[in-house]
Order: C-alpha cells, then sequence, then structure tokens
C-alpha cells in the first residue's frame, strides 16, 4: 500500500481502480484537493486505487487539521484502512504547521473508532451523531 498524491485537473495516474472504487463518498473527498487541501489516493498492493484520505482545509494558526478518509467496500476489512491512515498521518506529521489531527466518525462506524484508537487518536467529544478524535504530532 502507498498513498499517491491526487492534484485536481491533472492525469494523477493510468492505475487500474480497485472494485468498488470510486464509492460513493469519492467526489467528496476528493472536492476538498479543489480548494487545496491536501489529498492523497490510497493504492492498493495490487496496484489498485481503492480510496483517498487527505485533509479538509490547509493548518491554521492553531495547527489543526482535520483528516477524512474512505475505501471502496471491498476493500475493508483486510487492514488497507490502518495502513492508509497511519501512512496520512505520517505524512502530516512531516508537514510544516500541523500540530494537531482531528477527525470525526460517525457513532455507528465501530471500525473507523477503531482504527483512529490503534493509531493513538484520543475520544474527546460525543455528539448526537458522530465522535470527535484527536491526536497531537
Amino acid at each position: 500500500m502507498h498513498l499517491l498524491p491526487y492534484l485536481p485537473g491533472t492525469t494523477t495516474t493510468d492505475l487500474p481502480a480497485a472494485p468498488g472504487w470510486p464509492h460513493p463518498d469519492t467526489a467528496s473527498g476528493l472536492a476538498y484537493a479543489e480548494l487545496g487541501a491536501w489529498t492523497w489516493l490510497v493504492v492498493d498492493d495490487d496496484g489498485r486505487i481503492a480510496g483517498e484520505c487527505g485533509v479538509k482545509g490547509l493548518p491554521g494558526e492553531d495547527g489543526v487539521v482535520e483528516i477524512g478518509y474512505g475505501l471502496a467496500g471491498p476493500s475493508r476489512g483486510r487492514g488497507l484502512g490502518g495502513q492508509a491512515v497511519a501512512a496520512l498521518v505520517n505524512e502530516l506529521g512531516r508537514k510544516a504547521g500541523v500540530r494537531r489531527i482531528d477527525a470525526q466518525v460517525a457513532l455507528d462506524n465501530l471500525a473507523s473508532r477503531r482504527l483512529l484508537e490503534r493509531l493513538g487518536f484520543t475520544l474527546v467529544d460525543v455528539g448526537p451523531h458522530e465522535l470527535r478524535y484527536t491526536r497531537v504530532v
């Protein structure tokens, strides 16, 4: 698995798509790149695009970024999401100005909640529909 930088408006790759990609949330995930946010494609071990990840905006003066990530359904449940988010956290840790990473997760998304907790994120808020996690870099 590796992350491939995504740049809107350019041909980023001639890699094949994994089954189920693009998924229903791909367009909204990649739309952040249109606004200048850092975005990557998730490439699986077979060299196929299986998802996307990135930030929802560049860090402000407080150094906070919020991440988002998504995988095609058939690519889930095999550790690819954990690898991708770990690589994303690594990338963000090397970016100037990033001091904290936040993530929001739907209450019923147990897999994503566990993934963030395994990667050292701390639960900081429980809302009516989602949970908020954070991690200092």
